[in-house]
């Protein structure tokens, strides 16, 4: 069998409750055969995989705040080989750093029309995509009693064939200064590892339009008074929104030499 050099980040960190809590303190058992329900794929039950549960921007009464993003790669194994119907969940904070979760004691403000979570399955060929809203760095306290901040991330959840199969690990952006700050990526032991964790900016399918609907209500111009919007005659005008975002490209390699770090494995 070959040894591959490892780049995950080391199961048990002191500063991580995270890795304190999937740790295992006893010996592991192994459990029957049948004992769990093995089917050939992902069964979702009553929770169906919906084409819009990839558009994280979509789920509001209105446009979310942020710079809406693509996110799209390709998972695949060792050997290349596309890892097809994978069922991949994502979660993240809003543009503003906060999460929509009631644990989130930061204080920072919540957006009602994101929610922060979205799933999808991977393609024959193994692609996925999600549209989304870049989400806003946070400072984070950690067990070592330092504050830190955490760079602009977003998590991810791959499934295999089974609910008993799962990988977690965390998406960077390219360019963002915070990343050398970032305590969790820099737990990954080499530098390799942590560039495989770099989403990489993708202008080629990024989406660039100039016009969107009309603005509703006027702004105020600095003295007092208020500016309404021009009349409009362009195309824009009958759009309900305007589609522009800028596209990460974020392959996921799951075994081998060149494999994606993983924050945690079952």
């Amino acid at each position: 069998m070959t040894n591959y050099l490892s780049f995950d980040p080391p199961y048990r960190d002191s500063n991580s409750s995270v890795s304190q809590l999937r740790m295992p303190e006893r010996p592991l058992v192994q459990l029957p055969r049948g004992w769990l329900h093995h089917v050939s794929g992902p069964a979702f039950g009553q929770l169906k995989v919906r084409p819009g549960d990839s558009d994280l921007t979509a789920h509001g009464q209105g446009e979310p705040l942020g710079t809406r993003i693509i996110v799209h790669g390709r998972v695949t194994d060792s050997d290349g080989r596309p890892v097809r119907h994978s069922l991949i969940e994502i979660w993240q904070a809003n543009a503003a750093g906060g999460y929509s979760d009631s644990l989130d004691v930061s204080g920072f403000p919540l957006d009602p029309n994101f929610i922060g979570a979205g799933r999808c399955l991977t393609d024959h060929d193994g692609h996925y995509r999600f549209v989304t809203i870049r989400p806003g760095p946070y400072p984070a306290f950690f067990r070592s009693t330092t504050h830190a901040w955490r760079a602009s991330h977003i998590h991810f959840s791959l499934f295999g064939e089974a609910f008993d199969s799962r990988l977690v690990t965390q998406m960077y952006f390219e360019g963002d200064p915070l990343i050398r700050h970032d305590r969790m990526i820099n737990a990954v032991p080499d530098e390799r590892g942590q560039s495989r964790l770099i989403a990489q900016l993708d202008i080629d399918h990024s989406i660039a339009e100039s016009f969107g609907p009309p603005r509703l209500h006027p702004t105020p111009d600095g003295v007092g008074g208020l500016v309404y919007p021009p009349p409009r005659t362009d195309p824009g005008v009958l759009t309900p929104r305007n589609p522009s975002a800028l596209a990460y490209r974020f392959d996921i390699v799951l075994r081998g030499p060149g494999a994606t770090p993983f924050e945690s494995k079952a």
